[in-house]
């Protein structure tokens, strides 16, 4: 069980996870200068999926501001049993700078994750954390159209930079394609919806690439399921979290087809080393309609080139 931390300010705290029993393990002293010397406190953990997401709800006990913008990620750190302090970083769901309240989205995994003790956390227990840090998602342009695309528990900063876009009145179209591999995956679905209900031009896909008998949304991988839907690639801001793999597939091919890397922001949350095969990308570009730009793909398919040829003809 976790064990209080002290006030803020106390120079010194021990901190035991959750269901660490079967023999005492020795306390980790956490001293004045510790990277980690944040402190918040468990208000809510709800299981979001049967399949292993949770909702985690925190209420920063500290005394100092808590600032932070879409995209960014707090590193959470736990004393796992036998093993020492753990840490790990997690992008905000949502969050509020005066209230000092933030929410993770949390998908449990094996092989010793810290996300199992992350989500074995209970309401009252303290959190040892590092300040919002990493790069804004708030785009610099004004007025482009932004194209979210994410795997996973990749959804949670979308989450939040579509939030931060409605409130602060920027009603730029917004559309969120969310990729998963079951419907028992599905979750956030009322947030979606009352996002979709409050900005003007915010609106969301699910894609399954294992979906049931009658599922009314799309099906297959985010590489399979969005390149058709997307009719042009210009005046776009392209957004890709969450899994490598999907994150260097597609990014590779929308640089192919001549979106330019400025406009493809890439948060890779596992298989960040993921190298794409050239004809996985072909595949890719071959499935997009899309061929309003220039690129020696489009080219060759008789896009661009062919109807600029048409139009100099008349």
């Amino acid at each position: 069980m976790l064990q209080n931390p002290g006030r803020p300010g106390d120079s010194v705290a021990t901190m035991t996870l959750p269901g660490a029993g079967g023999g005492a393990t020795p306390d980790h002293r956490w001293g004045p200068t510790r990277r980690y010397d944040r402190w918040a406190e468990v208000t809510r953990r709800e299981a979001v999926t049967p399949t292993g997401t949770v909702r985690i709800s925190a209420q920063v006990t500290d005394e100092r501001p808590f600032e932070f913008m879409p995209g960014q990620f707090v590193a959470i750190e736990l004393e796992v049993p036998g093993l020492g302090f753990r840490h790990n970083p997690y992008c905000l769901l949502t969050g509020s700078s005066e209230e000092r309240t933030f929410d993770l989205l949390v998908r449990v995994v094996g092989d010793g994750s810290l996300s199992q003790h992350v989500s074995a956390l209970r309401i009252g227990d303290p959190i040892g954390f590092r300040s919002p840090y990493g790069r804004s998602m708030v785009p610099k342009e004004d007025g482009t159209e932004l194209v979210l695309l994410a795997t996973g528990v990749g959804v949670g900063p979308f989450h939040c930079l579509a939030r931060y876009l409605r409130d602060s009145g920027d009603d730029r179209p917004v559309h969120l394609y969310w990729g998963l591999r079951l419907a028992d995956d599905i979750c956030l679905t009322d947030e979606l919806e009352e996002l979709a209900e409050s900005h003007p031009n915010f609106n969301y896909d699910i894609s399954l690439s294992q979906p049931p008998p009658g599922w009314p949304g799309l099906s297959g991988r985010l590489t399979e399921s969005v390149p058709p839907r997307l009719e042009t690639l210009g005046g776009k801001h392209f957004y890709l979290c969450g899994n490598g793999a999907m994150i260097e597939d597609l990014s590779s091919a929308l640089s192919d087809l001549g979106v330019e890397k400025r406009l493809i922001h890439t948060e890779a949350y596992f298989n960040a080393r993921h190298r794409s095969a050239p004809e996985t990308v072909a595949a890719i570009r071959d499935r997009f309609v899309a061929t309003d730009l220039f690129s020696p793909f489009t080219d060759q398919q008789g896009g661009w080139f062919e109807r600029g040829m048409r139009a100099l003809e008349k």
